[in-house]
């Protein structure tokens, strides 16, 4: 049994109804949904009664075990009118921890003009990146199976554009997690991209920008990888700071090398080094 680092992406939504979180606090008790992440582990979301008078909403992973897990996400409401988020937080769970934030005072809460709910429900998305050292175990859920399930759902928020017009779309905590470029490009007010939740990219084409993108999902993209798509996601991982994903297409060249694309891979180490003096 090996001890290894993952990754896995968390997604949930929550439909609860006014009724039911009103009784619960009522009554002091604790309202929380809560899923399996992988054998041992639980995570899911929390509402509660905080500071007497005060509405708290977190994120909480339960262990059996003592395990180091660290978590960066976010939790967002979707009101009839606005668009309310928690900010993304980067924490660590060691056994049962909670990690949120104050959203209002329950008067404000339940208040129909704050518009908190639509319908009598109200509607909580967490997305985030779970990590941490696990032992690997045959019958274990994989990350990339997790992956896979967040890769295929429709409510991907942000869209990569090349040249030709066609779009790849992901998630924004997915493809900010591990690459400051895109994290600054997606969060900061300054950045077009921000607003508009879209980027156009000039220089790969659509197929790089998907292999990308699924190796952000931690899908493998290994079987049927040519070397020529090796230099250029190694480009694009260079030139978003993708670090990761850089360790892995320089391996994966220096694994397949050969006499006939030695010349190309060396080229391009050759041209990348000088772009960094």
């Amino acid at each position: 049994m090996n001890s290894t680092e993952i990754e896995i992406p968390i997604l949930m939504r929550w439909k609860v109804s006014k009724e039911e979180i009103r009784l619960k606090l009522q009554r002091e008790e604790i309202l929380y949904k809560m899923v399996p992440l992988f054998p041992g582990v639980k995570y899911g979301l929390v509402i509660e009664r905080r500071h007497q008078n005060k509405i708290f909403v977190s994120l909480s992973i339960v262990v059996e075990q003592s395990k180091y897990i660290k978590a960066k996400f976010k939790i967002s409401f979707v009101p009839k009118n606005s668009f309310f988020r928690v900010e993304t937080y980067e924490r660590v769970f060691e056994n049962f921890r909670g990690w949120g934030d104050i959203i209002c005072t329950i008067e404000e809460f339940f208040d129909d003009g704050n518009n908190y709910f639509i319908d009598n429900f109200i509607y909580i998305t967490l997305e985030g990146i779970v990590s941490g050292i696990k032992n690997m175990q045959t019958n274990c859920v994989h990350s990339h199976n997790l992956g896979e399930l967040l890769y295929n759902q429709d409510d991907k928020d942000f869209e990569i554009y090349s040249t030709n017009g066609k779009c790849v779309k992901v998630h924004k905590l997915v493809i900010s997690a591990k690459s400051p470029v895109f994290d600054r490009m997606i969060h900061s007010s300054y950045f077009k991209e921000s607003k508009e939740n879209k980027v156009l990219i000039k220089d790969f084409d659509c197929e790089i920008v998907e292999i990308a993108i699924k190796y952000r999902y931690r899908i493998s993209i290994f079987e049927g990888l040519n070397i020529s798509n090796g230099i250029k996601l190694l480009k694009f991982s260079d030139k978003y700071d993708i670090s990761d994903l850089k360790d892995s297409m320089e391996m994966y060249l220096f694994k397949h090398k050969s006499l006939s694309n030695i010349c190309e891979i060396l080229i391009f180490f050759l041209m990348l080094q000088f772009c960094l003096i």
